[in-house]
């Protein structure tokens, strides 16, 4: 039987540690009041400084799930720049479990980025392999005697238990908002943000995604088989999402970005009291400026996913 009280002191440990829920910030400006929509920015970036956004939401129920069989061990993979990879460190040390990431490349080392950097002094232990080992060790991690007795969290986070947290944000932004909004925009990487938000909306609520990758079209089943295999209280079936999707908005592929998403970032950061980053929150947002008068119905009320990742964030 599971240590009720073990998760007890967790939910206890998250709430004096983290920001939640985080705020609903309304984001002003003359364009969204001529056209008659309110637009608020749901700040996930505020949940902490270093297990900020998604990837905490994403976190949430795999590390409960790891505390609830006595696992003090925590396993997953990433590049030298991912968030997750850094949000999985900080969240080790916060909370006392021990990480483990497996680095694609294995010319790498703790020093080669900031993010690498930040993980080792968090007391994540790296190990850096080759890309064929990486994808390996990714699709078939059990092939690996050294992975028993742990916790393994996939890529980016995305797993089933992964929506879960996500569709918290979800209950926070009806409460916050006191209605469901029309609107849902936030951008897609690997499907587990999006897949945990369309399990928690209604059909009065369109969720439109941003996909940050070129070809990113498989997602769709991602998407359908997180859906599928998660233990998600949904509250509806998701064949009658109302869902859209934009794969057009990527500037050229993951972690690329053209002058325009550049300079749109730079003019938004400088003209507003948050920032936001050209990788996922800034795609989305340049999207939504973009598109917003063709998409959204006059009367409406949406809202922005800002999913955190600043720390990668070079001006």
């Amino acid at each position: 039987m599971a240590d009720i009280s073990a998760n007890i002191v967790f939910s206890e440990q998250i709430n004096r540690i983290l920001t939640l829920p985080s705020p609903l910030q309304k984001l002003d400006d003359a364009l969204f009041t001529k056209h008659g929509i309110d637009v608020f920015v749901k700040r996930d970036d505020l949940i902490h400084p270093e297990i900020s956004g998604n990837k905490w939401r994403k976190l949430k129920y795999n590390l409960l799930d790891a505390q609830n069989q006595g696992v003090r061990q925590i396993i997953t993979f990433g590049g030298a720049y991912s968030n997750h990879i850094y949000a999985t460190a900080a969240s080790g040390k916060y909370f006392g479990f021990e990480t483990i990431g497996i680095i694609r490349g294995d010319e790498l080392s703790e020093n080669s980025s900031e993010t690498l950097r930040f993980a080792a002094e968090c007391g994540m232990k790296l190990h850096f392999v080759s890309r064929t080992a990486y994808r390996t060790l990714r699709e078939n991690p059990a092939s690996r005697n050294t992975f028993s007795h742990s916790k393994l969290i996939p890529e980016g986070g995305t797993s089933p238990l992964a929506l879960g947290g996500v569709g918290e944000m979800v209950d926070e932004i009806v409460q916050q908002l006191g209605q469901a909004p029309d609107y849902i925009f936030c951008p897609v990487g690997t499907a587990g943000t999006i897949s945990g938000i369309i399990a928690k909306t209604t059909p009065k609520t369109k969720v439109i995604g941003v996909c940050v990758l070129k070809n990113g079209q498989y997602l769709l089943n991602e998407i359908d088989n997180l859906l599928e295999v998660s233990n998600v209280n949904r509250v509806q079936n998701p064949v009658n999402v109302n869902l859209e999707i934009l794969w057009n908005e990527h500037h050229g592929g993951y972690a690329k970005k053209t002058p325009e998403l550049f300079d749109f970032v730079s003019k938004f950061n400088a003209e507003h009291d948050f920032e936001i980053e050209p990788i996922y929150s800034g795609k989305m947002f340049f999207a939504f400026y973009k598109n917003f008068l063709t998409m959204i119905k006059p009367q409406s009320k949406v809202i922005l996913i800002h999913t955190g990742g600043l720390q990668g964030f070079i001006h």
